[in-house]
């Protein structure tokens, strides 16, 4: 049951307040967003690469992506004074971008794009960023009671913080 509800909040069927209230529900969906993230680490690993270095690295970026979104989502809960949902909000932010990222490997897998080589399918990773941007968005904007425009613009933010702190931390820890 709980796939089918991570599958309507990428379709916009349903937001982070249709998700089940408790910690129990965020708990399922963190390790959900961990297993799903890891993936990305089969459709990219580098030539020569043990898969052991690869899966380690992989688990590193997305605990610390997790805790970026932890605390942006708890910031942003705090400023518009509902931090009582954020259970509920890390429930739909951890499923939708378990989701997402399970849909990114498999078009990374299915269409790589080559450093060098003139990409001519890496418009399906831009449409698949926007989409996720647009997902993101609709929950923070549910959860903040915002508009739809403000609730992009967050998402853009979280998109640039996750971006750049994990690509730093990892270069910091892993060279």
């Amino acid at each position: 049951m709980a796939w089918l509800s991570y599958l309507q909040l990428v379709i916009f069927r349903v937001g982070p307040e249709d998700m089940p209230a408790g910690w129990q529900a965020t708990t399922w969906a963190f390790i959900w967003f961990l297993l799903s993230g890891s993936m990305m680490v089969f459709a990219d690993r580098a030539t020569g690469e043990s898969l052991q270095a690869a899966l380690g690295q992989g688990f590193f970026d997305n605990v610390l992506n997790a805790i970026l979104v932890a605390g942006y989502a708890w910031g942003w809960l705090v400023m518009r004074k509902h931090p009582e949902r954020l259970a509920q909000l890390l429930t739909a932010l951890y499923a939708a971008l378990g989701l997402l990222s399970l849909v990114l490997a498999l078009l990374w897998w299915l269409m790589p794009i080559t450093p060098g080589k003139a990409a001519t399918n890496g418009w399906w990773i831009i449409a698949l960023f926007v989409w996720d941007v647009l997902v993101v968005g609709q929950i923070f904007r549910r959860a903040l009671d915002l508009s739809a425009a403000l609730g992009a613009l967050i998402s853009l933010g979280y998109f640039i913080l996750a971006g750049v702190g994990v690509v730093w931390a990892h270069t910091l820890v892993f060279g």
